[in-house]
């Protein structure tokens, strides 16, 4: 089963969302710079990887490839990540912005389909078992599509547990089953 999730990011470091938040808002950065600051990181560390970039209106959307791009994804993208946080942070500096997403060969699509579909298999687990499951540690826009993709589902409800960047979330079966557009039967 394909799931394409919602585009909606948690904060993670991230500037905020125009029109939200601290810091003044500031003219929105030029996919080109963006992709010539990537360049330059990526370079600096001795990886032979490229970027481009494009205007996708609420967003600047950088692509990254090359043969050293595997070093980015391991360790389920840790490294592409930081860099996104590391090129939102440099490029706003505490001001307003469109937030920089960056992916590297349809990795981010990828593992957006395998986090929701790990989260609904394990929904119906937690469904057929009456016990309480919990996923391994998730950094915040994953933790997200876990909650966004199970809302509605029926005989669940889920919650982040633990401090700090990465937690787990608990899909724990609920006392008051719901039917199947997930209303609560009376």
């Amino acid at each position: 089963m394909t799931h394409t999730p919602p585009d909606v990011r948690e904060d993670n470091g991230d500037p905020p969302e125009p029109g939200g938040g601290a810091g003044p808002e500031g003219p929105p950065a030029d996919p080109a710079e963006v992709v010539r600051l990537a360049d330059r990181i990526l370079g600096g560390l001795g990886l032979e990887i490229t970027a481009s970039g494009r205007d996708a209106g609420a967003t600047i959307e950088i692509d990254l490839d090359g043969p050293d791009r595997d070093h980015l994804l391991d360790r389920r993208g840790e490294a592409l990540d930081a860099l996104q946080y590391l090129l939102n942070r440099i490029v706003y500096r505490g001001r307003r912005g469109k937030k920089i997403h960056l992916d590297c060969g349809g990795f981010r699509r990828i593992r957006d389909d395998e986090v929701v579909e790990i989260a609904l298999r394990t929904a119906e687990k937690v469904r057929a078992r009456g016990e309480e499951s919990v996923l391994s540690p998730l950094n915040p826009y994953e933790r997200r599509l876990v909650h966004l993709a199970l809302k509605d589902v029926a005989g669940v409800e889920t919650r982040s547990l633990g401090d700090g960047f990465m937690k787990r979330v608990a899909i724990v079966p609920t006392g008051n089953p719901k039917d199947d557009t997930g209303r609560a039967e009376s």
